[in-house]
């Protein structure tokens, strides 16, 4: 088959030759099927695509060809040219069954680049919001979503959410909230998974249904007492994914935490809550050499301080593992 294949792609003009890297911005994007066996050698066909920055990355001639189509371009290929243009997964099959092997291959290929039927959103499990003792976490939970690498939490004031004081990412199914951090009232939730490809690629799944939890703060506001802000250090270095930690102190039972790609934290990449003095951030989506910023807020279980200064964080390269199985070297005698 693929001699077939390249035996035919010498016949074709530069357009429809294989391009080992598309264009800046051009990336693959769609499949097209074109309905007549000689349209793609037609060179009107040919110069319309390359006038309009259509790009052939693969091609299985003489119906199949992968690669970057404006999405403006749809409608006139299937008018003009008999040239159908799929973006999404091929669901039915049988359309392709009159063009030939090479299509049929091509389609299967494509196919492969999409999730096979994911879940699209996270069905919440439970939602642990009464019989709380003072201090106590408020557990959101939901079941694990197929392919989801990550997930992504929300939590707002208001249905519509557009009023945020919580999103972050995750990547375990549960997340707990201490009710000091937040004012007396209504809070809603939701989670959508952060899926892989099958082509490495990365997809949103859409969001879970809106939950809601309340939270009612044994002691009014007036009477919380002042906290200081916990002290961090002004920058740091940390080797691999080693958890993001801080001095313990007698003042806080619990932390609110947060890392950032900016200084302003407007979108933050953790927001997290704790009663530990360390965070484990292995598992997430953060890159080595890269400067982050994190900042803390403490809590005696009652009231809450004020945020810490922000801290440069860079994590480094992990070293060598120390007896690593793996190394290779010369054999003992």
């Amino acid at each position: 088959m693929r001699k077939t294949i390249f035996i035919l792609l010498a016949g074709l003009t530069p357009a429809f030759s294989i391009v080992a890297v598309a264009q800046e911005g051009s990336g693959m994007n769609a499949l097209m099927i074109v309905d007549s066996d000689s349209a793609a050698f037609n060179k009107n066909f040919q110069k319309y695509l390359a006038d309009r920055g259509a790009r052939i990355t693969d091609a299985f001639p003489p119906h199949a060809f992968m690669g970057y189509v404006p999405d403006s371009l749809d409608a006139v290929l299937l008018k003009e040219y008999g040239t159908s243009v799929y973006r999404g997964k091929v669901a039915d099959i049988s359309v392709i069954a009159n063009y030939g092997e090479n299509a049929f291959y091509a389609v299967n290929i494509w196919n492969k680049r999409f999730v096979e039927d994911p879940p699209e959103a996270p069905l919440v499990v439970s939602y642990k919001v009464s019989q709380l003792k003072q201090g106590d976490a408020i557990t959101l939970s939901w079941n694990e979503v197929m392919k989801a690498a990550y997930y992504k939490l929300q939590i707002a004031s208001d249905k519509d959410f557009t009023a945020i004081v919580v999103e972050t990412i995750l990547n375990r199914n549960k997340y707990e909230v201490y009710p000091a951090f937040f004012s007396d009232g209504v809070y809603y939730w939701r989670v959508s998974g952060l899926l892989t490809l099958n082509n490495g690629g990365r997809k949103a799944g859409r969001f879970s249904e809106v939950y809601s939890f309340a939270v009612s703060n044994t002691a009014p506001p007036a009477a919380r007492a002042l906290l200081p802000a916990p002290v961090l250090l002004q920058a740091k270095d940390l080797k691999g994914k080693t958890p993001l930690s801080w001095a313990k102190s007698p003042a806080f039972k619990h932390y609110r935490l947060q890392l950032s790609e900016t200084a302003d934290f407007a979108v933050p990449l953790v927001d997290t809550f704790t009663d530990k003095e360390f965070y484990k951030i292995s598992g997430l989506p953060v890159e080595y050499g890269k400067p982050y910023f994190m900042r803390l807020m403490g809590s005696d279980g009652t009231s809450v301080g004020t945020w810490s200064e922000a801290s440069e964080v860079v994590f480094d390269v992990p070293g060598p593992i120390a007896n690593d199985a793996r190394k290779v070297g010369p054999r003992k005698k």
